[in-house]
C-alpha cells in the first residue's frame, strides 16, 4: 500500500511540474532598465526612454549618437520580455529595422541586435 501511495505522490507530482512548465511565460518576464546611456560595438552612444518603465513590454523611443561626428539619429522600437527591435526615423539607416534580444543574466546588461543585409550591432548598457 506505501509504494502505490509513493507512486501515486510520484506521478502526481511530475504532472503538475510538467503542466506548470508548459506556461514558460510566468518564468521569462523581464523588465529591461533601460536608462543611462549605452555603447555599441560600431563606436556609437545610444539612449533610451521607455514609455513604461516598469512593464515587461512597453514601447519606447531613443537616439543613436557618434561622438566622433556629432550626429544624432532618432529611432522608436518595443520591447516585450528579452525580445527588443528598434526602427531608425531618421539618417542614414531610416526605415531600417534592427530585432534582436536583451541577452539573459548579462552583467551589464546586453542586447545583440541584427538588421536585413547581416548588420549587426551588440548595445551594451554603460553602468
Amino acid at each position: 500500500m506505501k509504494a502505490k501511495s509513493s507512486m501515486a505522490v510520484f506521478i502526481l507530482a511530475a504532472i503538475m511540474l510538467f503542466s506548470c512548465s508548459k506556461d514558460a511565460s510566468v518564468l521569462d518576464i523581464f523588465i529591461p532598465n533601460l536608462s543611462n546611456q549605452w555603447v555599441s560595438d560600431r563606436n556609437t552612444n545610444f539612449f533610451f526612454t521607455s514609455d513604461n518603465p516598469d512593464k515587461n513590454e512597453s514601447t519606447f523611443f531613443g537616439n543613436e549618437q557618434d561622438p566622433g561626428t556629432g550626429d544624432t539619429f532618432q529611432l522608436t522600437g518595443k520591447y516585450k520580455n528579452y525580445d527588443v527591435e528598434f526602427t531608425f526615423t531618421e539618417g542614414p539607416e531610416t526605415g531600417v529595422t534592427y530585432t534582436g534580444k536583451f541577452i539573459k543574466n548579462s552583467n551589464p546588461l546586453r542586447m545583440e541586435m541584427k538588421a536585413p543585409g547581416n548588420k549587426k550591432v551588440t548595445i551594451t548598457q554603460n553602468l
